[in-house]
C-alpha cells in the first residue's frame, strides 16, 4: 500500500544550501551518472526523487525556496497522488495548461536567476539543451559543488558495485585486443585521440566483462587512446587475477569510478586534440573537455557491438531456440491448467512459471527483465508489469499477452505472443490478424543495405492503417546483444526518425514486434527476433527468424489472410516443429505433453480448418497422437 512520506525536513535541508551555492532553484532528474540511452533501470542509490519525495516512478523535480514540483506522465499519476505529501505540486504532463520545467522557470523566475543541478545527473545533450532554453530567458544553469539530495538523504542506499567477471571468448567471439584494435582504427579514421566509452553495455562488450549491477552491466567507464586503455570501476569489484589478465590485454583497471572526471579522464584530455563523447555521457565528465575538443555523436563502439561476429550470431540463434522451447512448454502447461479448471493461475504465477521453464535451458543465467504478463484490459498497456494490486486471474474470457526474455551466456532473448484461452471475439481476431500480417510483411521484406528503421516500419503498420487503426506503440523493433541489454541500438525499427540509426547491415539483430492496444479493453503484440542477412540481390538485405514459437491459429481471421501469407505461416510452423522437436530429443527436462501440444499448434492451415470443422476427425487424430 502506497503512503505519503513526510518531506518537510529534507526539503528544508536542501533549501539551506541555496545561498552558499548561489542558486534560487534546484533540479533533480531521474537516474545517476550513467546516462545510457539503452539503460531502462537505475540503482536504488541513484533514485534521488525517491529520497526527496517518496515517489518511485519516472519524473523530474524542481525545488524552489517556497515550492516543490514533480513532473510525470499519466502512467504515474495515481502513484504520485498517493505518495506526495502536502509540500508537493503534481505537474501532469498530459494536461495542455501545465508548463514543462523550462516554461515554469521562465514564467516564475526573473532574468539573472541561477538554477542549480548536479551535472553528473544530466547527459551532455540534456545539459546543452536546458542551458540554451533557460538562457533565452536570462536564466543560468549551474552545476552545484555537490549533489544536494545526497548531502541530506540520511537513509540513502550505498552504491557499492557487485563483482565483475570475465566474459569468455568462447561466447564473446573476439579477444579484448582484437576489439581495441577495431576501436583504434575507428578513432584514427575520425582524427580522434581519445574516446570516452560511457554506455555500460559498450564497456562490458569492449573489455569482455559482465557484472550484475544493471542486469549483466556494471558501474564503469572506459577510456581509450591510441596507446592506452583504462576501465574505471567501483573499488573491490575486480579481483587481482582478472586485473592481471586485463593488463596482459593492454587494459589498466582504475578503481576511481566516483571521481572519474577529476582523475584519470582529466589527464587524458589535457594531451588530446579531439575527444569523442557520446551524447549520453554525463555532463560532469563532458564539461571537463573544452568545447573545441569535443566530438559529440554516437560512440564508435555502438556500431562495432551492433554487427555480430560469427560466434555471437550462433549464440543468439541457440539462445532463442532454447527460449522458444521454454515458451512452448509454458503454453502447454497454461492450456492444461485452464482446461483442468484451475482458477488460481494469475499474471504473477504465470510470469514465475515461464521464468521457471526458461531457467532449465543450457547457459541460463537470469531473467532478462520483469515479464509483461498481461490478461484482458491489462494487455492494453504496452509496458504493463503485474503487481499484487493489479494482478488478474487468467481465464477464458479475454486475450493473454506474454512478453518474456532471458539472459543466457550465449545470448539475451526476447519473445512475445498473444493468445486466447477461450473463444476470441471478432475484434480480437481482427486486430491479431492485422498484427500478424504486418509481422509477416516485415519478416518477408527485401530492402536496400543501410536502410534505416523508419523506412522499414511501415511494412509492419500497413494493415492496421488499412483498417483505420493507429493505436499502436512507436517502436516496432529493437536490437539485442549476447548476454547484455534487451533494448540495444543504434538501429531500431520505429516510425519516429532516429538520428543515431546508421542503417541495417548484415549480422545485426532486430526484433519484429508490431502491436496494437485498445485502451481499457485489450492489446495484441507478437515478437520474433531476426538476423539481418544478405538477400539474393547485390546490395540488398533480408531477414532470418531465430525465434520459433507458433502463432495461435484460432486467433486468425481467415478472410483477412492471403494465400502467400498462409504459405508463410505454414512454412514457419513447420520450421518451429522441426527445430523444437530436435531440441526436445536432446534435452531431458521437457514433459512428454509438450510434444503433443507442439504437433497441435503447428498444424498446417488446411489441416487446422479441416479438423476444426470435423469434430470426429479431431477425436481420431487425438487418439492416434496419444497412442
Amino acid at each position: 500500500m502506497l503512503l505519503a512520506v513526510n518531506t518537510t525536513l529534507i526539503l528544508s535541508l536542501i533549501r539551506s544550501h541555496f545561498v552558499d551555492e548561489g542558486i534560487q532553484a534546484y533540479l533533480i532528474p531521474n537516474g545517476g551518472a550513467q546516462h545510457d540511452g539503452r539503460l531502462w533501470m537505475s540503482s536504488l542509490c541513484e533514485e534521488r526523487i525517491v529520497g526527496v519525495s517518496g515517489f518511485s516512478g519516472i519524473g523530474s523535480v524542481l525545488v524552489t525556496k517556497d515550492a516543490a514540483l514533480l513532473w510525470t506522465d499519466p502512467t504515474f499519476y495515481e502513484e504520485a497522488e498517493k505518495t506526495l505529501d502536502e509540500n508537493w505540486t503534481l505537474m501532469k504532463l498530459s494536461e495542455p495548461e501545465v508548463p514543462d520545467e523550462n516554461e515554469y522557470l521562465s514564467q516564475n523566475f526573473p532574468s539573472g536567476s541561477v538554477v542549480g543541478v548536479d551535472a553528473k545527473t544530466y547527459s551532455i545533450s540534456q545539459w546543452y539543451a536546458r542551458s540554451a532554453a533557460l538562457a533565452s530567458s536570462g536564466i543560468t544553469l549551474k552545476t552545484t559543488s555537490q549533489n544536494l539530495v545526497d548531502a541530506e538523504w540520511k537513509e540513502k542506499p550505498i552504491c557499492s558495485g557487485e563483482t565483475i567477471v570475465e566474459y569468455p571468448v568462447q561466447f564473446a567471439g573476439k579477444s579484448v585486443q582484437d576489439k581495441l584494435l577495431q576501436l583504434r582504427n575507428a578513432l584514427t579514421a575520425k582524427g580522434v585521440d581519445v574516446v570516452l566509452v560511457s554506455e555500460l553495455d559498450e564497456v562490458a562488450w569492449l573489455f569482455n566483462l559482465r557484472g550484475s549491477d544493471f542486469g549483466p552491466a556494471f558501474y564503469s567507464f572506459g577510456i581509450v587512446s591510441n596507446d592506452q586503455a583504462v576501465i574505471l570501476v567501483k573499488p573491490s569489484t575486480i579481483d587481482e587475477t582478472l586485473k592481471l589478465k586485463l593488463k596482459e590485454a593492454g587494459v589498466t583497471v582504475v578503481e576511481e569510478y566516483d571521481e572519474a572526471e577529476a582523475s584519470i579522464f582529466n589527464s587524458f584530455v589535457k594531451g588530446s586534440k579531439k575527444v569523442w563523447l557520446s551524447k549520453f555521457v554525463n555532463a560532469g565528465m563532458a564539461l571537463v573537455v573544452p568545447p573545441e575538443k569535443q566530438l559529440i555523436k554516437l560512440g564508435p563502439v555502438a556500431l562495432l557491438e551492433a554487427v555480430k561476429n560469427p560466434t555471437e550470431v550462433q549464440g543468439l540463434r541457440n539462445a532463442h531456440l532454447r527460449d522458444s522451447l521454454a515458451f512452448v512448454s509454458f503454453f502447454s502447461w497454461l492450456e492444461d491448467e485452464i482446461d483442468k479448471g484451475n482458477k488460481e493461475v494469475t499474471e504473477l504465477t504465470a510470469s514465475a512459471k515461464v521464468n521457471e521453464f526458461q531457467s532449465k535451458g543450457e547457459h541460463h543465467v537470469m531473467s532478462g527483465y520483469e515479464s509483461i504478463s498481461a490478461y484482458g484490459a491489462n494487455s492494453a498497456q504496452p509496458l504493463y508489469r503485474p503487481t499484487p494490486e493489479t494482478n488478474k486471474v487468467i481465464s477464458t474470457d479475454a486475450v493473454y499477452l506474454l512478453d518474456a526474455g532471458s539472459h543466457y551466456l550465449d545470448g539475451t532473448t526476447d519473445i512475445t505472443r498473444t493468445i486466447h484461452l477461450g473463444v476470441p471475439r471478432d475484434i480480437e481476431k481482427d486486430r491479431f490478424t492485422r498484427i500478424l500480417k504486418g509481422h509477416i510483411a516485415l519478416a518477408s521484406a527485401i530492402f536496400p543495405n543501410k536502410s534505416t528503421g523508419d523506412r522499414l516500419d511501415s511494412f509492419a503498420r500497413q494493415f492496421l492503417w488499412a483498417g483505420g487503426i493507429d493505436n499502436s506503440y512507436d517502436m516496432t523493433g529493437h536490437g539485442i546483444s549476447p548476454y547484455m541489454y534487451l533494448h540495444y541500438g543504434p538501429h531500431m525499427i520505429t516510425r519516429v526518425f532516429n538520428p543515431d540509426d546508421s542503417g541495417m547491415e548484415e549480422n545485426m539483430f532486430v526484433s519484429n514486434e508490431p502491436g496494437t492496444y485498445k485502451d481499457g479493453e485489450f492489446g495484441v503484440r507478437v515478437e520474433n527476433m531476426m538476423r539481418i542477412s544478405k538477400a539474393k540481390f547485390d546490395g540488398y538485405l533480408e531477414t532470418e527468424i531465430i525465434s520459433f514459437v507458433p502463432f495461435q491459429l484460432k486467433l486468425i481471421k481467415a478472410e483477412l489472410m492471403t494465400s502467400v501469407e498462409i504459405a508463410w505461416l505454414d512454412s514457419y510452423h513447420k520450421e518451429c516443429r522441426e527445430k523444437l522437436m530436435e531440441l526436445i530429443d536432446n534435452v531431458d527436462y521437457v514433459d512428454p505433453s509438450v510434444r503433443l501440444w507442439l504437433i497441435e499448434a503447428t498444424k498446417s492451415w488446411t489441416e487446422y480448418n479441416s479438423r476444426k470443422n470435423n469434430p470426429k476427425l479431431q477425436l481420431i487424430h487425438n487418439y492416434i497422437q496419444l497412442r
